[in-house]
């Protein structure tokens, strides 16, 4: 088809006025995350393999980032934390601190 037989459908838009914006999903904490997590800044390895029954690595990869992040920016650690993802499992890593 050249794009002069082409007919584009025309979108319907519109904008409907509101009194206030709905309360949105809080996100669920996860104890049972944080515990893995101390334990993993505790222990003397290295790298860990993370694994949760029932969870696939999409969703998993969010709050596991999250506290990654938020460790890294602490000014007192002692290494910083990477996380990689392969072969459809996820890893946590103990790197060098660089400063």
């Amino acid at each position: 088809m050249s794009k002069e037989q082409k007919v584009r459908k025309p979108l319907v838009v519109k904008a409907t006025p509101v009194k206030e914006i709905p309360a949105g999903r809080k996100l669920v904490k996860r104890p049972e995350y944080d515990v893995m997590f101390k334990q993993i800044i505790e222990s003397p390895e290295k790298m860990f393999k993370v694994e949760v029954e029932g969870k696939t690595v999409k969703s998993m990869y969010a709050p596991f980032s999250f506290r990654v992040k938020n460790y890294n920016r602490k000014p007192d650690r002692k290494f910083n934390l990477a996380l990689r993802v392969r072969n459809k499992e996820v890893y946590v890593v103990k790197q060098e601190k660089k400063e």
